[in-house]
């Protein structure tokens, strides 16, 4: 039996490409298999033709033969001797058929690498290969910085093709799998260059990939509630890029049909938009609400924290982050010098959600008196409606997270004053509670430390 566009999509380890039906078979879908058998990513294929895997030793009948069972639309298997990224030769053996609805071609390889000498490897221009994408971040709510702005497609209320949802080259959308926890197929190229990430980094993940602290849980219910319905939603979030740069993303999630009216997977149709022209309280809870369940809990454990002085100094510590972290926070994410600490080393506003981020890991650590959690491998030590928001050493932007929170470490380590300033600045804490402080904040500055290395 043929395979369906949604089969050809979904997640596996074979290595696959999927493509037009018509010369030169533009390439539409690489699976993160195809990617490593390759040593291509998806954003420096899309829209290319799968021709740049072929070199002078490609040349021949079998190339022929293939070429004529496309134009006939027939499926085909044949051997091409290929060649990666790095112009390393291997042996293709490729199966190509139309998927069932005769929207696309899908091919099926496995990669055989050529060891004996019998192939010489090419020399790929490195300059032809540039990977595609802005190189900084983009603003997409501003039409001037995305082309594709202009060119939104207006949808009916038909139902969606995943053909036609897969041909969609303007709009930055990603599709998941049908069945929960609706893991990502295929993100478009769009989706990609506006978020930050590869396709082979989000594969098999969530769209959870993109939300932080302010992104609303009930806005993310009712949106799921949605999908188990079938059912169209559109939602404003808080959501993140990679790296952690903050944006207000409305997103319409819809389910996609394929030829037999059954619903073959969900797209998520992003549009950034301008947090000034909705109003805030349109978009997020904020992170407020974790800053109460902190002092909620600090409240509950009394002064102390289990008794003794180190217990008293740890909760003055966390009780004078939690109660001038908006203060704290603005300072340390400002583009103008410290009146007090002109060296101090500020933190990127465009981190400003690790940052927050880092401060109350900072608190729970005091409170709870508890080390780091792992890479986001334990998840016991939570507080009561407040969780851990140390991200999974897998997820693709731990790494950007586990910086910011090693420079914010640095900088409160720096920051904290025990003496008043002649400036007038009064001291922070007692010396007893910044050492406490400073305890917590190596700890985080280490294991930041290892997972950036």
């Amino acid at each position: 039996m043929p395979l369906s566009l949604a089969d050809a999509l979904a997640i596996t380890d074979e290595p696959r490409i999927v493509t037009s039906t018509v010369p030169p078979y533009s390439i539409v879908h690489t699976n993160r298999a195809w990617s490593e058998a390759t040593g291509y990513t998806f954003l420096e294929v899309v829209g290319k033709s799968p021709s740049l895997l072929q070199g002078p030793s490609t040349l021949g009948p079998m190339l022929q033969n293939l070429h004529e069972a496309l134009a006939a639309g027939r499926t085909s298997s044949t051997v091409l001797v290929n060649f990666r990224r790095d112009g390393t030769p291997f042996r293709c053996h490729l199966r190509c058929e139309p998927v069932s609805d005769g929207s696309y071609w899908v091919g099926t390889l496995r990669a055989e690498p050529i060891v004996d000498g019998s192939v010489k490897a090419l020399h790929r221009q490195a300059e032809s290969l540039a990977m595609r994408g802005p190189l900084a971040p983009v603003n997409y709510a501003v039409p001037e910085n995305y082309e594709g702005a202009r060119k939104r497609v207006k949808r009916s209320s038909d139902k969606l093709r995943l053909a036609e949802v897969l041909g969609n080259t303007t709009d930055p959308l990603v599709l998941c799998s049908a069945t929960y926890p609706h893991e990502i197929m295929h993100p478009n190229q769009p989706w990609l260059e506006m978020c930050g990430y590869t396709l082979e980094e989000v594969e098999g993940l969530t769209n959870k990939v993109l939300t932080g602290p302010e992104t609303d849980e009930a806005a993310i219910e009712s949106l799921l509630a949605s999908v188990r319905r079938k059912e169209s939603s559109v939602q404003c979030l808080v959501n993140y890029k990679k790296g952690g740069t903050r944006f207000v993303n409305q997103v319409r999630t819809m389910p996609i049909f394929d030829e037999h009216d059954e619903v073959a997977a969900f797209a998520s149709m992003l549009r950034e938009v301008d947090e000034a022209h909705i109003g805030a309280s349109a978009v997020s809870a904020g992170t407020e609400h974790l800053w109460t369940a902190l002092r909620s809990r600090l409240d509950a454990e009394g002064s102390d924290l289990g008794g003794g002085a180190v217990g008293c100094a740890r909760a003055q510590a966390a009780r004078k982050l939690i109660d001038n972290h908006a203060a704290v926070l603005a300072d340390m994410t400002s583009s103008s010098p410290s009146p007090t600490q002109p060296l101090l080393a500020r933190v990127p506003e465009a981190v400003a959600g690790y940052a927050e981020q880092a401060m109350r890991e900072a608190c729970r650590r005091l409170i709870l008196g508890t080390a780091a959690s792992g890479g986001g491998s334990e998840r016991s030590s939570s507080i009561r409606g407040y969780p851990l928001e140390e991200l999974s050493s897998s997820h693709p932007s731990y790494q950007a997270q586990q910086d910011t929170w090693g420079k914010v470490a640095v900088y409160l380590g720096l920051r904290i004053q025990t003496e008043p300033h002649p400036s007038g600045r009064p001291a922070d804490m007692s010396e007893a509670a910044a050492s406490a402080m400073r305890r917590v904040l190596r700890d985080i500055a280490s294991a930041a430390s290892k997972a950036t290395s």
